[in-house]
């Protein structure tokens, strides 16, 4: 059915991701010296298509990714019954995304994994959740080890090891997109994100992008965000709570 669904669909949506472009604009940095950065997330919650897709590509693009070790962990607020299944939030198809991302973090490099998600979460941003198979045209390669891992019991694997993480976070998460610099969440000011890195980073120089930026206005407390999917939400396609 994966690729049958690939094979129906014209040439792939077009998106523009700069993930190459400027990165002389920041330095290499050794592994000490790079900021932590843990997104954990929903496919289909709208606000971390929105953050993925709005906020979290510009690190790519300005160069910033150059000081940050990057996380991605496709869980958000899924549950698991005691029969080892898997409920999320949003239903089975996000549970079936969450799986397929999970195999793209698991089987290509960072940057390639990044702009096959960022495709994907496009699409769910944009209305178009069922048009994602495209993403795969662009790295069809690739596309067949996502393919094998989802079908082989090591996207299930791994769906699990983002469960356990999730689900050991201290504090514990209370919403998704959950991000994390240094391991200390951010909370409600995750837009922010670029501010906290830069504000954590210790190398030499400092980067230019971290130097654009006014460092000056982190709030003491963020604005609540409506587009959070809370634990604590029930979702009409699943009727749970995910802490029941």
């Amino acid at each position: 059915m994966f690729l049958a669904m690939a094979s129906k669909l014209s040439a792939p949506i077009l998106f523009s991701l700069i993930i190459f472009s400027f990165s002389s604009q920041c330095p290499p940095a050794s592994a000490y010296q790079k900021v932590s950065l843990a997104l954990y997330y929903d496919t289909l919650c709208p606000g971390c298509s929105e953050f993925i897709v709005h906020n979290l590509s510009k690190i790519f693009q300005n160069g910033l990714i150059q000081i940050v070790d990057l996380r991605l962990i496709p869980y958000g607020n899924a549950i698991i019954l005691k029969n080892g299944t898997v409920v999320c939030q949003h239903g089975s198809k996000q549970c079936g995304l969450n799986t397929v991302e999970a195999c793209a973090i698991n089987s290509m490099p960072r940057n390639e994994y990044f702009e096959f998600i960022y495709c994907v979460e496009n699409l769910i941003f944009r209305r178009k959740t069922s048009e994602w198979v495209s993403c795969l045209e662009k790295t069809p390669k690739q596309g067949d080890f996502i393919y094998d891992c989802y079908v082989n019991g090591l996207g299930q694997n791994l769906k699990l090891q983002y469960a356990t993480e999730t689900d050991a976070l201290w504090p514990p998460r209370d919403y998704v997109p959950w991000v994390t610099v240094n391991e200390v969440p951010l909370r409600m000011d995750f837009e922010n994100f670029m501010k906290y890195i830069c504000k954590a980073y210790k190398g030499s120089p400092v980067p230019k992008a971290c130097q654009e930026l006014p460092m000056d206005i982190i709030p003491t407390k963020a604005k609540p965000n409506t587009k959070v999917c809370g634990i604590d939400d029930a979702s009409p396609a699943t009727n749970i709570r995910p802490r029941v």
